[in-house]
């Protein structure tokens, strides 16, 4: 039997601004994604692979900005790169004013794409034949938009070109899509295709882009389909864009065994994220001081198991004691990971409402603590309740601790 591999990634979205990190963090995770895309090259030259798949979302928007443009034209540039095959995505589609991929934007820029780089920039099914591989075509097709589609790109309809396939013939599809039910919280769905549609498809193997988590879907053998194994898969992005991504990231090694009877595909992950996005939950119940709220957020980490180079979704919980100002981590805290973001909505002030609740209202603090007290018991509305909790616990620190300063909001940093 042939073998032919071939390496998969998408979504890597270059010259995404990630405003949402410090200014000194961000270049650092803009390198991190250059990284990805060079060690992907790099294994690809390494392990002789035959193509890279890119189905999608290489660049972050429209326009794409300079420096991205011209790292990835280098990327593909290097001595003995194999030849790389481009579906754009809803994110950096093939549309007139993409400098990306028009021809002539690049040559006004005095640069183009290398030889063996490929672009589709049809919504139609293309085909391209694989160098040096005999009977293997890399079918691509393009968003020529950023508002998306609903076309059905496998839809029997739109697969009329492949409707008589020779035997022996092996045909790779690339593109962004959206697998019906499984389409994440955060993304949209756009190029839908379902399961049963994948079954029926006349590709071998379906290289997709679009969610950034890694799926599959496999085929039993003998089922007949086109190909047993992995029929469809998504890398999912080579590195985490936001604390919205835990879990490994990085690109897939497609390889194929086939001949003109049959094709069985099996894909393995290639980890190329160095960070990771952890959580770790802080219980501060107790603490007397902001300096041991930092310890008991350090031992969190330790549990966690965070390292230096890590993204850290710190929840806190518990009940602080009145007078405790911690209002943000101190370097310490920040020293232990990559970046930090924490959320202390759940922590509460260690006030006794029980205590309270059986107060005589013999007290200007009673009556108060008893009325809003009142309230909250009748309030039926989440947000009108969560209100009127915040009152009480600032009302009860003017009476206890003397000052008031906000800190009992629900906010995430």
């Amino acid at each position: 039997m042939a073998l032919l591999r071939l390496l998969q990634i998408s979504d890597l979205h270059l010259g995404r601004p990630f405003a949402w990190l410090p200014p000194d963090r961000r270049e650092l995770r803009r390198r991190d994604q250059q990284a990805a895309l060079e060690q992907v090259v790099k294994h690809a030259i390494e392990r002789d692979a035959h193509a890279i798949l890119i189905p999608g979302d290489l660049f972050d928007t429209v326009p794409v900005d300079t420096s991205s443009l011209t790292f990835a034209l280098r990327a593909f540039a290097v001595p003995s790169c194999p030849p790389v095959f481009i579906s754009p995505g809803n994110h950096d589609p093939a549309s007139q004013d993409n400098a990306a991929w028009s021809a002539r934007l690049l040559q006004a820029r005095g640069t183009h794409w290398p030889s063996n780089v490929h672009v589709f920039d049809s919504p139609k099914w293309t085909p391209l034949p694989l160098a040096g591989q005999p009977g293997v075509r890399i079918w691509g097709r393009a968003f020529l938009t950023s508002s998306g589609t609903m076309d059905r790109p496998l839809a029997a309809s739109a697969l009329d070109m492949l409707a008589q396939r020779q035997p022996g013939t092996v045909d790779i599809a690339v593109f962004h899509g959206s697998r019906e039910g499984r389409c994440p919280p955060s993304q949209k769905i756009t190029a839908p295709f379902s399961d049963a549609e994948v079954e029926v498809s006349p590709f071998v193997y379906h290289a997709v882009g679009h969610y950034h988590v890694r799926s599959e879907i496999e085929q039993e053998p003998g089922s007949g389909a086109t190909s047993a194994g992995v029929r469809l898969a998504y890398a999912g992005s080579p590195i985490a864009l936001d604390y919205t991504e835990p879990g490994e990231h990085g690109a897939l090694e497609v390889l194929m065994r086939y001949n003109n009877d049959s094709c069985v595909v099996n894909v393995e992950t290639m980890k190329l994220d160095r960070r990771r996005v952890l959580s770790a939950q802080a219980d501060v119940t107790g603490c007397v001081s902001p300096e041991q709220v930092d310890r008991r957020i350090l031992h969190a980490f330790a549990a966690a198991g965070v390292g230096e180079q890590d993204f850290t979704k710190l929840n806190m919980i518990g009940r602080l004691s009145p007078g405790v100002r911690w209002t943000a981590p101190g370097a310490d805290v920040f020293a232990r990971a990559f970046h930090v973001r924490w959320d202390r909505g759940a922590v509460r002030p260690d006030y006794d409402l029980d205590q309270l609740r059986s107060g005589e209202g013999r007290t200007t603090e009673e009556r108060f603590a008893l009325e809003l007290l009142t309230q909250m018991d009748g309030e039926t509305d989440s947000e009108q309740r969560l209100a009127l909790e915040r009152a009480l616990y600032y009302g009860l620190d003017a009476f206890r601790v003397r000052e008031v300063l906000p800190q009992w909001e629900e906010v995430a940093e």
